[in-house]
């Protein structure tokens, strides 16, 4: 339904890592700034630190589709990611194009939600992005994968658009200020600090995800499932919104010490209170939610830890 991504210049563009760390010298690839991933990465290396002496995070931005390559190349040893991501990597289905076999899952997070919000008041549903400006995500990163999918449930695709604009979340932010475009795409927790951001200074609005669009989603990928964003969920809201959600969760390579991954594990399990006040996304997750079954391998460390958890 849509054309293979081109990882590498992604890769490379998100990681500067060099050769891959000690175990206990930890490099951790999550989000662009102005997301949830990369202050989520933040509060997950404060909680590990505070607590392990002998683990030091490097938090690095990064994107889905390439975290997951760099973990499983060894140039970061954990990442954030989305499971449908990951499941398409195990399996080597597009945009990957061979089996992805050295992701583990650590620990399940929060729900994604797909956000697209204008600021053109003739755009109200995804049809009217025809002939319109969009920005995105550069590719390499899930969003950008998502919003080519999401497009298509409508019979659109980027050349059906005046303008697509591959830009960091920071300068979409700018771009819907100031009117250059008509609307962006996100991937991320809600509420977004990005949809804040701009629905400070300017009047927008979300555009729902049908039931049609979402059957047509789901052939594609198992694990999207339906949501909706309520109506408090940002300032002067119509109402609820439906929309499509999918799991975040912290990967690491197979084969990073089980004992490092136990105690990363228990360090989210054991701060997850603290990781709420700092990410909005966090705040409805309980720890009983950490432990679901995401799709893909679990890491043994993690695994070790969550059979404890239940035993207790």
């Amino acid at each position: 339904m849509f054309k293979k991504l081109k990882l590498t210049v992604s890769l490379v563009a998100v990681l500067t890592a060099g050769p891959a760390l000690a175990d206990e010298n930890l490099v951790f690839v999550t989000g662009s700034p102005g997301g949830s991933w990369y202050p989520t990465g933040g509060a997950i290396k404060a909680a590990v630190e505070d607590i392990f002496d002998d683990i030091s995070i490097q938090v690095r931005p990064g994107g889905g589709l390439a975290n997951i390559q760099a973990v499983s190349q060894g140039l970061a040893q954990l990442g954030m990611s989305n499971n449908i991501s990951a499941v398409d990597a195990t399996l080597g289905r597009e945009p990957f194009t061979e089996p992805t076999t050295d992701i583990c899952n650590v620990a399940y997070l929060y729900p994604q939600v797909i956000q697209a919000a204008v600021v053109n008041p003739e755009i109200s549903s995804f049809e009217d992005f025809a002939g319109r400006r969009l920005a995105v995500t550069p590719r390499g990163n899930t969003a950008e994968q998502l919003a080519r999918l999401t497009l298509s449930t409508v019979g659109l695709d980027y050349d059906d658009l005046e303008q697509v604009n591959f830009a960091s979340m920071s300068d979409q932010v700018n771009m819907m200020k100031d009117g250059q475009v008509d609307g962006f795409f996100q991937a991320t927790g809600v509420p977004a600090g990005v949809i804040m951001d701009v629905g400070a200074s300017r009047d927008l609005k979300l555009l729902p995800i049908t039931d049609a669009m979402f059957e047509q989603m789901v052939e594609v990928n198992a694990g999207f499932s339906q949501i909706t964003i309520p109506a408090d969920a940002y300032a002067n809201m119509d109402g609820p919104v439906q929309s499509v959600s999918f799991g975040t969760h912290v990967i690491a390579g197979c084969g990073v010490d089980e004992t490092t991954i136990y105690n990363v594990t228990r360090a989210i399990h054991e701060r997850l209170e603290d990781l709420g006040v700092a990410v909005a996304a966090l705040r409805t997750t309980t720890p009983d939610m950490l432990s679901q079954d995401v799709g893909i391998p679990q890491h043994p460390g993690s695994a070790r830890f969550f059979e404890e958890q239940a035993a207790n």
